[in-house]
């Protein structure tokens, strides 16, 4: 009898444990008129179409989002889907959508980002803006979870301000706002950056978020607090490169220890010691261009080197993915 009775409760533990295992599957959503397939979480009880009608339905109902988008939900077709493979983690890149542009074929950053993953044998996806619309806060933390785990490569990329309330300042000089999807963002971020199995890339935007994420503030306007010294809002610069641990920079600054980036940017990291990150690149200015994660696990940059078209830029997109393929030791103590 006691026999029989640990069996039955270890078959239902299997089954619950099975169940909740499979409760979010992330499927690829190619509709079309996308750069790169969207990565759409289903539930155990819809199929994915019906999935993605949840998105639409509950984007179209939430105000915030809907004035990023003008007000029209975008023209995505319900079709095109397909599970996420379980056995090419290693050679993903999932850039994070956080403009209306990113869905269509009308985003450079995109098309670039794109080009240069399929030149490492990378294939490149889209996680749609607030992906996780009408889930539970469970089955978000799940689809964060699988993110980490089937994405050795996260993109933040640039984009709108980010709202200051989110790091306790005042609203200054922040513009274009949008503050339910600064917060999916930053509880996605905190997500990958505290699981440790992945990288993570933050461009412009994508850098002061990750940034936000993980404790920092932000410069509201850097003409108004730093001055006009260097042009930072549509020039190029040189910046000073910083010894760093990994020294992913470093490796690819000239001989005066200096690169030549773009600029198109009002707001910067206010950096600080102490904290997950490590400065790697100022301006002669003091502002901060470029941070990388004492773990090895992130490379956050003010500048844009999809957008550079030359040489450097696809260099410092190479060295991420050959980053991203290098085995990190985890950290010994807690992220957060």
């Amino acid at each position: 009898m006691r026999t029989s009775l640990s069996v039955l409760l270890f078959s239902l533990f299997i089954t619950v444990n099975t169940f909740a295992a499979e409760s979010i599957r992330l499927f690829e959503w190619s509709p079309g008129n996308t750069l790169a397939p969207l990565i759409i979480p289903v539930r155990s009880n819809e199929t994915p179409p019906e999935a993605a009608q949840r998105y639409l339905r509950e984007l179209s109902k939430n105000p915030d989002l809907m004035e990023l988008f003008e007000g029209r939900t975008p023209d995505l077709r319900l079709e095109g889907f397909k599970p996420l493979e379980t056995n090419s983690r290693e050679a993903r890149a999932l850039m994070i959508a956080n403009l209306p542009k990113d869905y269509t074929k009308n985003s450079q950053r995109v098309v670039n980002f794109k080009k240069l993953f399929k030149q490492a044998k990378h294939t490149s996806y889209i996680l749609p803006i607030n992906a996780n619309l009408g889930l539970t806060q469970t089955e978000t933390r799940e689809l964060f979870q699988q993110v980490a785990e089937k994405f050795p490569l996260m993109v933040a990329m640039g984009g709108d301000d980010v709202d200051p309330r989110l790091y306790k300042q005042e609203n200054f000089h922040a513009r274009n706002i949008t503050t339910a999807r600064d917060q999916f963002e930053i509880a996605l971020i905190k997500s990958y950056v505290s699981q440790e199995k992945g990288f993570l890339l933050g461009v412009c935007r994508g850098s002061q978020i990750s940034s936000v994420a993980l404790g920092y503030q932000l410069i509201q306007d850097v003409p108004f607090h730093v001055g006009s010294d260097v042009a930072h809002a549509n020039d190029w610069h040189d910046v000073e490169i910083k010894d760093t641990k990994y020294n992913i920079l470093k490796s690819l600054a000239d001989a005066s220890g200096k690169m030549h980036v773009n600029s198109l940017h009002h707001q910067s990291v206010i950096f600080k010691e102490g904290g997950l990150l490590q400065i790697a690149a100022r301006s002669h200015d003091g502002v901060t261009e470029a941070t990388e994660f004492k773990n090895g696990r992130g490379l956050l940059l003010q500048f844009h080197p999809e957008l550079m078209n030359n040489e450097l830029g696809a260099k410092i997109l190479w060295s991420v993915v050959q980053q991203k393929n290098r085995v990190m030791p985890r950290s010994c103590s807690k992220v957060f």
